[in-house]
């Protein structure tokens, strides 16, 4: 559902990634099976608009290219891709030799050249093509972000542990009522998360900077005369974990079901994820600040008067502009668009 109404883009915390330098570079998606591909399109988006490789990007015309794209279903955003560049899509069976079965290192060695913004891969090629886990954890050492999504929900984490230096481990693959932590309100935000709580199917995840934690509602437990204390504690673990590290990001996306939440939001937001670890400002991930004075557009904030208010795709980019472009445009709405 899109919003009605003129766009607010001063008035509201922005829902996709934090303002970069401008061309970003792209994204590869790399292994990643058709049926989450068609969860991704903020991705696909976000990169035809504002990416390097992309013949279609222009940040100053983003508003009304957007107005385009977000009507677009699947295979025309595909296309678009594929036509003009941006995204960098290459499922498993593009990056094997079609005669062999094995890892085409060529391709690899052709895909190393390039500069991504994010790598998003597949959680099996830790275990299974140790050729793409070196070129992914290769990138990652130049700064690239990756974002791990558990596919087939390896339970033993053993060699993301030891290829990022992490203390993961997988809890549970259940179902529960989740919120954001403060932590995943600052990297993730109320806009590409829209939701107090909500019921989803994931893999849980212990770790260092979990996004988000299982919601117990007290009401539940009122009557229950084996919680006379009060209600039990959340169970550990979190579907999405974030560990930022000297301008690095290394992430897990464990949800289960595409009907449960947006994954190509919340993707985006993991790919970008590295602009909160900022080293000069001595803050700490998950410090969940806000700056009640402060005029601009607070990751995270929700607004006092929000109502569960979700902008559109242009709204978004046109607050982005804004900040982007400010000493050109001002904060007006009518340059913005």
């Amino acid at each position: 559902m899109f919003s009605s109404g003129p766009p607010k883009p001063t008035s509201k915390p922005l829902s996709g990634p934090p303002p970069v330098e401008l061309p970003c570079k792209p994204t590869l998606l790399l292994g990643i099976p058709d049926y989450v591909l068609t969860e991704l399109s903020h991705v696909l988006i976000n990169d035809l608009i504002f990416s390097s490789t992309s013949r279609y990007a222009s940040p100053l015309d983003a508003s009304t290219k957007l107005e385009i794209l977000q009507f677009l279903d699947w295979p025309s955003l595909l296309n678009m891709t594929r036509e003009y560049g941006g995204t960098v899509i290459h499922p498993e069976d593009d990056v094997l030799d079609q005669t062999t079965g094995e890892v085409d290192t060529k391709r690899l060695n052709q895909l190393s050249k390039q500069k991504y913004q994010a790598i998003v891969v597949d959680d099996t090629c830790f275990i299974r093509e140790p050729a793409i886990a070196q070129f992914v954890l290769s990138q990652y050492e130049k700064g690239v972000s990756v974002v791990v999504m558990g596919m087939e929900g390896i339970y033993d984490l053993g060699s993301l542990r030891s290829s990022f230096g992490v203390d993961w481990n997988l809890s549970a693959y259940t179902t529960r009522t989740i919120q954001l932590t403060e932590t995943g309100k600052r990297i993730i935000g109320l806009r590409s998360f829209p939701h107090d709580t909500i019921y989803v199917k994931a893999h849980f995840v212990v770790g260092e900077h979990q996004l988000f934690r299982e919601y117990i509602n007290p009401a539940d437990y009122e009557d229950d005369s084996d919680y006379e204390d009060g209600p039990p504690a959340p169970s550990p673990g979190s579907p999405v974990v974030t560990v930022l590290r000297n301008n690095k990001s290394v992430s897990y996306f464990g949800f289960a079901n595409t009907l449960d939440v947006s994954y190509g939001a919340i993707i985006l937001r993991l790919c970008y994820a590295a602009q909160h670890n900022d080293p000069d400002s001595g803050e700490q991930i998950g410090a969940g600040h806000n700056d009640p004075d402060s005029s601009e557009p607070q990751i995270g904030a929700r607004d006092a008067n929000d109502d569960g208010y979700q902008p559109t795709y242009m709204e978004w980019y046109s607050a982005l502009v804004v900040r982007m472009f400010g000493n050109l445009f001002g904060a007006s709405k009518d340059k913005a668009d």
